[in-house]
């Protein structure tokens, strides 16, 4: 089983590689950002949240242009992303770009918590079920069989990271059900934010209880374009 499990690992590594790198050797590329108010930006005041981070690291290590198509909608749920896909300006944008960035499942996550402090296990077992539903059609909508685009969702995170309570198991465990969601389909993975906070000064990082501001949304960008780099052979 660990065997098999690391073939098809290094197998989404390769493919995700080729399918950067052919977007690398063009004269731009274009990511689409879907999803809540992370993918959004909440909280930067220059309004340029991650990917805003991510493009300027891009253009300026590659002296190439960076399209962000950034459809973000604060309070957004899986459910909502969902039906936004319906709209099909923005689900023909997202299939014709080069990368597709997801951020959701928080505002699924904190329907069941009280102020990211108690939950109720019943309650957010329902939601999280809810919320694999929709992830796994939200996938399937933007994937095309024919010119596969690379599909990266970035998980919850908790800001009360430091708080010894429930919260902090209940977020692994959610990120755990996406990751299991992105190993059943092709070029999508799983990008990791939950570790970025930890011992950092919340007031240094975040611009109210769950928004990182313009260096929380740093690290993060920090991370999602480290994890671009990698999956290809950028220099």
């Amino acid at each position: 089983m660990k065997k098999s499990s690391l073939q098809i690992a290094v197998c989404l590594t390769i493919l995700l590689a080729g399918l950067f790198l052919y977007s690398y050797n063009q004269k731009e590329m274009v990511v689409t950002a879907l999803g809540d108010s992370l993918a959004y930006g909440l909280g930067d005041t220059n309004d340029n949240g991650y990917i805003g981070d991510v493009q300027h690291r891009y253009e300026t290590d590659t002296d190439k242009e960076l399209i962000v198509h950034d459809y973000g909608v604060p309070n957004d749920t899986s459910t909502d992303l969902l039906g936004r896909l319906k709209n099909n300006e923005i689900a023909v944008k997202a299939k014709r770009s080069d990368i597709i960035f997801i951020n959701i499942g928080t505002n699924d996550f904190l329907k069941s918590t009280d102020h990211l402090t108690k939950f109720n296990q019943e309650e957010l077992d329902k939601n999280e079920e809810i919320y694999k539903k929709n992830l796994n059609q939200i996938i399937s909508k933007l994937q095309n069989r024919k010119n596969p685009k690379t599909i990266y969702i970035l998980g919850i995170y908790n800001p009360k990271v430091n708080d010894k309570n429930p919260v902090n198991e209940a977020v692994l465990n959610w990120n755990r059900s996406t990751i299991e969601v992105t190993k059943k389909h092709k070029n999508t993975a799983f990008i990791r934010t939950d570790d970025l906070f930890i011992q950092k000064n919340k007031q240094v990082y975040f611009s109210d209880k769950l928004h990182p501001n313009e260096k929380g949304y740093a690290l993060i960008g920090e991370r999602v374009y480290n994890t671009l780099k990698q999956n290809s052979d950028y220099k």
